[in-house]
């Protein structure tokens, strides 16, 4: 199970990985399956696990009059992720009902990172999250490699290992949280306040967050519109500040307005990755979090890109020192529904 969603009479709707669409009666305490949507879920490649599927559901906040929800998916038949709304009635998703409203490119048959969580605003602003579609882990036979720190291997043939050309790419939906006002033909708007104004040029006008390595839950605040999301992060175990920066962290944020959180270039709190070079092994500068700069020769968009927002929660694999209530162990943050 990767989403669900509670409707009205208090039935759950719930999505599944490989597909599967399911309904919790509150009446009858079962639960039967009520549609099924055809994705890539599973690579052949030897040795990648694929995290692609179906990924994000919500239902509209007008589901008692409308019968719409919302779901994120990968078509198998199209190296895309699809952000889709479909009608559901007498207990079924019609399938025929589909408006396909956006579409993000995807390399697939490679790991790793989806997002997929899809959320509403009080105002109606659907908000949507995509992962850096990036490889974290060491390429094989490779003599440099990221080590679990920022991925920016630019060299040609190595894009998968390149997060820049995702998150830190202002003219790419990946690695960001969208924000759009679906209208009800299936087309989408661009409100207001998200990160670039329309018409700006090498910029995406759907970017509410950019920066996101994997945001793969995230919920929106219904009093003030404040975004959340739980930013699952890079695994170094240890510190290397003089050759490439900071250990692993996740993190969990929050958004009073649109930002750049920093990833591949930044982590925890702005703890700056070093320039590296994949051919030789050289350690450069310290990324300047004011400043921040995109010259990756896989980036479509902004060179210089905005000012780094802070973080609201981080941690390690370690013990937290500015927050102990996290302990220590494994990392995977989500973020959930706030409540008054």
């Amino acid at each position: 199970p990767t989403e669900m969603t509670i409707l009205p009479n208090l039935d759950v709707m719930i999505v599944q990985r490989r597909g599967e669409i399911l309904l919790y009666s509150n009446s009858s305490k079962k639960v039967k399956q009520v549609g099924y949507l055809n994705v890539y879920w599973r690579t052949a490649t030897p040795g990648v696990n694929a995290e692609e599927g179906l990924m994000g559901l919500c239902k509209d906040p007008n589901f008692a009059k409308n019968n719409w929800v919302y779901m994120y998916y990968s078509p198998a038949d199209s190296s895309v992720n699809r952000l889709s709304r479909f009608t559901f009635k007498n207990d079924t998703i019609d399938l025929a009902s589909e408006k396909s409203i956006l579409e993000v490119k995807s390399q697939r048959n490679i790991c790793c990172h989806t997002g997929g969580s899809i959320a509403f605003g009080p105002d109606g602003l659907l908000y949507f999250s995509a992962g850096d579609n990036s490889t974290p882990f060491d390429e094989p036979g490779v003599k440099y490699v990221n080590s679990g720190f920022g991925p920016m291997n630019d060299l040609p043939n190595h894009q998968q290992y390149d997060a820049r050309r995702s998150s830190g790419n202002t003219n790419d939906l990946r690695g960001k949280i969208n924000r759009i006002k679906v209208n009800d033909d299936g087309t989408y708007s661009i409100p207001d306040g998200n990160l670039f104004p329309k018409g700006t040029d090498k910029t995406r006008p759907e970017i509410y967050v950019m920066g996101n390595r994997n945001p793969y839950r995230i919920s929106v605040d219904q009093k003030n519109s404040y975004l959340y999301w739980g930013e699952v992060g890079p695994d170094a175990a240890n510190d290397s500040f003089e050759t490439r920066g900071p250990r692993g962290y996740d993190e969990l944020n929050q958004a009073r307005k649109a930002g750049y959180f920093g990833w591949p270039l930044f982590v925890g709190n702005n703890y700056p990755y070093r320039k590296y070079d994949y051919a030789t092994g050289q350690s450069g500068d310290a990324f300047d979090p004011q400043h921040p700069v995109n010259d990756s020769r896989n980036n479509t968009g902004l060179r210089d890109l905005p000012p780094v927002a802070p973080a609201f929660i981080w941690y390690p694999y370690g013990n937290s020192n500015e927050f102990p209530l996290v302990g220590n162990g494994g990392r995977n943050a989500m973020a959930g529904p706030v409540f008054y």
